[in-house]
């Protein structure tokens, strides 16, 4: 079952419309780059995420992930009417498959996430 939202009538359209938006969000989170982050997250996560508790989690995260190497989408799910991606990702200093969840918010335009973690 997949569940896309407003972003698209096939998982093919509301794909190539979220992905950009996600890779947006993992290269800032990638790098440090909070302004970057803020860009692609909506104001109510936003609100969740001080620019102190970005920096904590890059100096944490980034050194045991390292660069993403490939992520594969495994599913869309409805949750409070929000599609939520799920992707298996690679990352060069992990041997693990490491989870990516994006929540985007329904009706955002340009599309925001809502919700993101990564373990």
């Amino acid at each position: 079952m997949n569940y896309f939202g407003s972003f698209g009538k096939d998982d093919k359209q509301a794909l190539e419309r979220l992905i950009p938006v996600l890779d947006q969000a993992l290269h800032a989170h990638q790098v440090g780059d909070y302004q970057a982050f803020l860009s692609v997250i909506t104001p109510e996560l936003a609100e969740q995420i001080s620019e102190d508790g970005f920096a904590m989690a890059f100096q944490e995260l980034a050194p045991q992930l390292g660069k993403l190497e490939s992520k594969s989408f495994l599913a869309a799910l409805r949750r409070q009417d929000n599609p939520l991606l799920l992707f298996a990702a690679r990352f060069a200093a992990t041997g693990d498959d490491v989870l990516i969840q994006a929540m985007f918010k329904n009706g955002t335009e340009p599309p925001l996430i809502d919700s993101f973690w990564i373990e």
